[in-house]
């Protein structure tokens, strides 16, 4: 079975995950310190906070920013489903931007159209690792006087115009999960060049430095996990798990379960700063290497795939190969599976928000969430097995409706 994704583990992760537990606090403290100077500098902006989540991150945000009970959020009708509980708790009103359906980003006119005399903020993601229009929606934030967000969770390194993305925004938020451009399993970063909302966050992060014993128990179940994706009994698993009946129970199973480890700490351990300042500092051409393999791959796809347009607004960081397809995409999955490639669909990629918002006029949205097929693409994907996927996907083209 070609799994849809694979975590990257390296040799020297064994030996963080063994000297975590033994470091003297003070030592803990400038580890996770020299990580976050690294990550402003390369941001460009001058603050930046480690915390145990990108989901967090944005909460400190929203919170520093002002936002009240019954304040507008201008968010994407196509990005992550459990973002809405986490902004709604705190009373906010969600307004959903459409998507273009070709680069599945919110663009300038379909923010402006959102904005009204309660809107007081805007979150604009870079969906996928692909740059949206960044500049533009900026200067619709502007011209409204409401402060612009940038969700980078997918796209660490990526760039508009010489700058990269996180720099244009009030603040960013980033993601350090395992299948992100810097993987560090689990934790996110607050980036801003707000002095007033950088003091906030450290006041709001006012608390003993983190335990590296919850981010190494839950680096030791994505290890775990690893070992089954890469054993000859996944094939089996995936047949069971991602059917018709059992796909969308599992997801929410997993992503709760997840949610779980993730416990309440507020800061990243030093054992994840000592994971991700080396992958930071191989950023560039980690992105370089996999959006290279990632447009090799759209370049080679049948016609009834229609690939995510990745630079149209700049260069773009590798999270996902994700594709539409002309068809029906869950007969295509169960297709595939039989033949021994997993591909993720619905749920398991992005949700559609508009629609869990109760709202049918996005129908850029609805179209990317009912049409997108995530493909495999990683390192370790071998030669033998990207041809094969390729193969699978031509003749699945061919004998499909």
């Amino acid at each position: 079975m070609i799994p849809r994704r694979r975590i990257a583990l390296e040799g020297r992760d064994a030996l963080a995950w063994l000297l975590a537990p033994w470091q003297a606090a003070s030592r803990r403290d400038a580890q996770v310190r020299a990580f976050e100077a690294a990550f402003a500098r390369s941001i460009g902006v001058g603050h930046a906070r480690a915390t145990a989540s990108g989901r967090l991150a944005l909460g400190l945000i929203v919170d520093g920013l002002g936002l009240r009970p019954g304040d507008e959020l201008v968010i994407p009708a196509y990005t992550l489903g459990e973002l809405l509980p986490l902004l709604e708790s705190r009373g906010l009103v969600l307004v959903p931007a459409d998507i273009d359906p070709d680069t599945y980003n919110m663009t300038p006119t379909s923010v402006q159209a959102c904005l009204g005399p309660r809107s007081r903020a805007v979150l604009a993601v870079h969906m996928l690792g692909a740059p949206c229009d960044i500049e533009g929606i900026l200067a619709v934030t502007q011209a409204h006087g409401v402060p612009l967000i940038e969700d980078c969770a997918h796209a660490t390194g990526a760039r508009v115009a010489g700058r990269v993305v996180g720099s244009f925004g009030r603040a960013a938020l980033f993601s350090l999960e395992p299948t992100k451009p810097v993987a560090a399993f689990g934790g996110g970063v607050l980036a801003t060049a707000d002095d007033a909302l950088a003091a906030y966050v450290d006041t709001a992060l006012n608390g003993p430095s983190a335990s590296s014993w919850p981010a190494l128990r839950r680096a030791l179940f994505k290890g775990a996990e690893e070992l089954v994706v890469r054993s000859p009994a996944y094939g089996v698993l995936a047949r069971h798990l991602f059917d018709d009946k059992r796909a969308n129970r599992f997801e929410a199973f997993y992503r709760r379960a997840n949610a779980r480890r993730r416990g309440p700490q507020q800061h990243l351990s030093a054992f994840q700063a000592n994971l991700a300042l080396p992958r930071l500092a191989r950023l560039d051409a980690r992105n370089q290497r996999l959006e290279a393999a990632c447009a090799a791959l759209a370049a080679e796809l049948p016609a009834r795939f229609r690939p995510q347009r990745r630079d149209a607004f700049g260069t773009p960081a590798f999270y996902q190969c994700v594709a539409r397809f002309d068809g029906d995409i869950r007969q295509l999955r169960r297709a595939a599976l039989a033949r021994g490639v997993d591909l993720g669909i619905g749920e398991e990629i992005m949700s559609d928000t508009a629609h869990r918002l109760g709202r049918d006029d996005c129908p850029g949205a609805a179209r990317v969430f009912a049409e997108a097929v995530m493909l495999p693409l990683y390192d370790g994907l071998t030669p033998r097995r990207r041809d094969y996927l390729l193969d699978t996907l031509h003749e699945l083209a061919r004998e499909l409706p």
